[in-house]
């Protein structure tokens, strides 16, 4: 099949070929409706400007790709990385992908019209080989891609992720100083890599130590980890304690412990990984592993605006250590 070329967009558009190269390189000097039409034009004809346009046309914008803004670990990272970028004089376009692999590709192809330098992307899965197919148009439009908290086995430009195994390492071993010998541990995704660092630190921390543990595998969102614990205690006893695996699955414990008239902390010993916002305002304090999200956001925007700088450069792997906080 013949490359399109900016004359087939031209005459599509009804526009010169010096007006298409503008909305490319120069978007500010094309007025908007124009290059909205234009840029329509070129991605149904899967038209994908060369490399070296990109060059010129920097518009000081960052995507930023979150797969739930309804959970407060991603809706405070995107408002700090906002923040950061703004302080930057850049731009931010946030999308919610709404945990739908076809949102999070409509959302990366609205990016890609709207010729963003980077992007900073938090993917809806959370297995390393997980490939859509946009992640290739990304690179052929040669817009960088910054991954935060999921890890790709797809090139990128660096990512930042949170220590899991850490997380549940330090999570464990609150549990095992509290004495506690009947340990229930709610996961997500059991195939899932911030599952598996998880949950194998919490099973470092308490191995060989007289402690029974359970793990319930259900998913990193409210209504999944609720059905799975409701159907775990239909046939098992509510344990000593137990460790929710983020704040989502936290909440579907808290829950069940009012339905069934459960007070935690007092009949049962409850941990979370990840900060339970405002628990104080309802007399509770859950011990959990905080995660610093002005980091986080900071060292994700600094591998972006480097992608940006030095597009022929790769970036590293940063991991943030959670810290635990018991008051």
């Amino acid at each position: 099949m013949p490359r399109t070329t900016l004359e087939d967009i031209a005459r599509l558009a009804g526009v010169s070929k010096i007006t298409v190269s503008r909305a490319f390189s120069s978007p500010d000097k094309v007025h908007a409706e124009t290059r909205t039409q234009i840029l329509r034009i070129a991605r149904e004809l899967n038209y994908v400007p060369p490399s070296g346009t990109r060059d010129t046309a920097v518009t000081r914008t960052l995507g930023v790709v979150n797969p739930n803004m309804g959970n407060p670990f991603f809706a405070r990272l995107t408002r700090e990385i906002t923040l950061a970028a703004r302080a930057r004089g850049y731009t931010v376009l946030v999308f919610d992908s709404y945990e739908s692999e076809t949102l999070e590709a409509e959302a990366i192809g609205k990016l890609i019209e709207f010729s963003v330098d980077a992007v900073i992307l938090s993917v809806i899965s959370s297995d390393i080989d997980y490939h859509p197919t946009y992640l290739d148009r990304l690179a052929s439009a040669g817009i960088p891609v910054v991954l935060v908290d999921r890890e790709l086995k797809a090139v990128h430009y660096g990512g930042v992720y949170i220590d899991n195994l850490d997380c549940g390492y330090q999570a464990g071993r609150y549990c095992l100083e509290r004495g506690i010998t009947q340990l229930l541990a709610v996961s997500g995704p059991a195939d899932s890599m911030v599952s598996i660092g998880r949950m194998s630190g919490i099973r470092e921390a308490i191995g060989g130590r007289g402690i029974t543990l359970d793990v319930v595998y259900s998913d990193f969102s409210f209504e999944p980890a609720y059905d799975a614990l409701r159907e775990y205690l239909r046939d098992h006893p509510w344990p000593q304690g137990i460790i929710g695996a983020n704040n989502q699955i936290t909440m579907a414990v808290l829950k069940l412990c009012h339905e069934r008239g459960v007070v935690p902390q007092r009949d049962v010993q409850l941990f979370s990984i990840d900060d339970i916002e405002h628990s104080d305002v309802f007399g509770l304090q859950i011990p959990c592993i905080h995660h610093n999200l002005p980091e986080i956001a900071q060292q994700a925007l600094q591998l972006a605006l480097a992608a940006i700088q030095s597009p022929d450069q790769r970036g590293f792997r940063t991991v943030v250590r959670g810290q635990l906080l018991t008051q």
